[in-house]
């Protein structure tokens, strides 16, 4: 019965052409848009790792040389695009993909994929989820208003009501018919689509197919609070203007106005520095080249540390042992001030992602990238890993400096491909899923929360209904 009384409202769901048309545009529209995501992810990854192959060719191919000399001569490292970004892209257009390692700096993230596109690719920036967020609520309140509202301003809904031994399953079969309707046209096939491509390209692992089951719930999620808000609304509006403008309404404020509202209140709430700030404290903290007095200081402390009295008594090279004290020294003013920076960012999202209590609209915001791998905390991995690996290169070549000692002659040591070669390729292993926790906890928690509000709302206007 529930099964026929559903099948019967969608019938009458294909009956509102301007509605169903809607719906079926936007079902276009976000296909589209992940066709074209994909290819330019999968366009961007080959680069990419065309790129890492020729940056690995020239490191082992740079000749002999001063080891800390080819610390500085270096590699850059690449990071690879999720494959989930096609469905929300998150912060990847704004942050750098490849970075330049090198000694006595962690330096930025370079080639921002929006500081090469045109104004009118920026403007045209969409993807799967923006679409859902954006316009998904005003397709679902066009088919609840015209499920409902129309219905009952022509007197059917009247009727059934009046014929039904249970009220409520006609409001219940309304319910699922415009759910179902939205997931089959708007969710299911940009899920296959993105569960094929990844399985096409051998990236379906357990992480990817969770990440992925856990965006489409929560997707499906967003669209039953959209359903179950505007049949209620629709139910308890006194004729169909109120409907439609309260709707109307309800989608400027929860897709647009709040969301905005937000972002501004997650900022002032955890304000950032500039970034010349950040970088002139740390070239205060930790500059690449020491002064005299700070070299003296150096050398002081590396006696003391070798139980010797005279530069010449030291079981290493000078040069090389005071290069890695400067060097060991950096990396904790990096962790405090970089780190401290980046925990600020995450701040950001995790603030944002609290405000979802404001929207179901901000509580998707902030759940759909943590879980597609494409907001900063999965890119702050990168940079972790990124750094984690220039320190590893250049403490093995501040090592070999050290194990040569120049002697008398002050002549450098020098090495070549064996050394190089030591140093294994760059391969960048994305976050799993649980770090994500930091800002999808509160986000998930905020859309459950919305989902319990919506259901209980429309108990409230399923109960008042009266024949």
């Amino acid at each position: 019965m529930k099964a026929h009384a559903t099948a019967y409202e969608w019938t009458l769901l294909r009956r509102d052409r301007r509605a169903w048309w809607s719906l079926l545009c936007l079902g276009a529209l976000v296909l589209l848009a992940f066709a074209f995501n994909a290819e330019r992810i999968a366009a961007g990854n080959a680069e990419k790792s065309r790129m890492a192959q020729a940056e690995r060719a020239r490191w082992l191919g740079q000749g002999a040389k001063d080891p800390h000399s080819a610390a500085h001569y270096s590699i850059y490292a690449f990071k690879p695009t999720p494959p989930l970004a096609a469905l929300d892209p998150g912060a990847e257009p704004y942050v750098g993909q490849a970075v330049w390692l090198e000694a006595h700096v962690q330096n930025d993230a370079l080639y921002r994929p929006q500081g090469d596109a045109s104004p009118l690719q920026r403007a045209a920036a969409l993807s799967p989820s923006s679409l859902l967020i954006g316009f998904a609520p005003l397709v679902a309140f066009l088919l609840a208003f015209g499920a409902v509202a129309m219905d009952r301003e022509r007197g059917s809904l009247r009727l059934a009501l009046g014929a039904a031994v249970r009220p409520a399953a006609i409001v219940r079969a309304k319910v699922l018919a415009i759910w179902s309707a939205l997931l089959l046209a708007l969710l299911l096939p940009v899920v296959l689509c993105a569960a094929s491509l990844a399985l096409a390209q051998g990236l379906l692992d357990v992480d990817t197919g969770l990440r992925l089951s856990l965006w489409a719930s929560a997707m499906a999620l967003w669209l039953g609070v959209l359903t179950a808000v505007g049949v209620a609304v629709s139910l308890l509006a006194g004729n169909v203007r109120i409907a439609l403008a309260t709707l109307f309404g309800l989608w400027i404020a929860f897709a647009l106005i709040l969301p905005r509202w937000a972002d501004g209140l997650a900022q002032r709430a955890q304000p950032l520095p500039s970034t010349q700030a950040v970088k002139q404290r740390l070239l205060d903290e930790a500059p690449s080249y020491w002064t005299a007095e700070a070299g003296q200081a150096n050398r002081a402390q590396l006696l003391a540390r070798y139980g010797v009295r005279e530069q010449a008594q030291l079981p290493v090279d000078l040069r090389g042992a005071e290069l890695d004290l400067n060097e060991r020294h950096s990396h904790g003013v990096f962790d405090r001030v970089l780190g401290g920076y980046y925990d600020r960012v995450v701040g950001q999202d995790r603030t944002y992602a609290v405000l979802g209590l404001l929207s179901p609209a901000i509580a998707l915001q902030g759940l759909s990238p943590a879980l597609a791998g494409s907001d900063f905390a999965h890119h702050r991995g990168f940079i972790d890993g990124a750094e984690r690996y220039r320190r590893a290169l250049v403490n093995r070549m501040n090592q070999d400096v050290m194990a040569h000692p120049s002697g008398d002659t002050g002549a450098r040591h020098n090495n070549d491909e064996r050394l190089w070669a030591q140093v294994p390729e760059f391969h960048h292993r994305p976050l799993a899923l649980p770090a994500a926790r930091a800002v999808a906890a509160p986000a998930a928690a905020a859309l459950l929360l919305w989902s319990a509000l919506a259901l209980t709302l429309l108990a409230v206007a399923t109960r008042r209904l009266r024949p």
